[in-house]
């Protein structure tokens, strides 16, 4: 079954809250995964705590990706 846009949004601050108790959440948003959206969450660390996040929540998938942590660049600078 097929996840619309606007389960996902639905979703969307619920895996915030659930996803911000490991600490290390970057931002979080929305992907379209074939015919179907998930909720993406970015981390920054890899945590003991991330080992325990749910890969859906409202039945809606989650995924998560380690990035690593955000700096600025330099205006120009790509």
């Amino acid at each position: 079954m097929s996840t619309s846009i606007e389960q996902a949004r639905l979703a969307k601050p619920k895996a915030r809250q659930l996803a911000g108790s490991c600490g290390t959440v970057i931002g979080v948003g929305l992907i379209r995964i074939g015919d179907s959206y998930a909720i993406k969450v970015n981390l920054r660390d890899q945590v003991p705590e991330t080992a325990g996040l749910p890969k859906t929540v409202d039945g809606v998938k989650v995924v998560y990706d380690v990035i690593g942590p955000i700096s600025l660049q330099a205006a120009g600078k790509r």
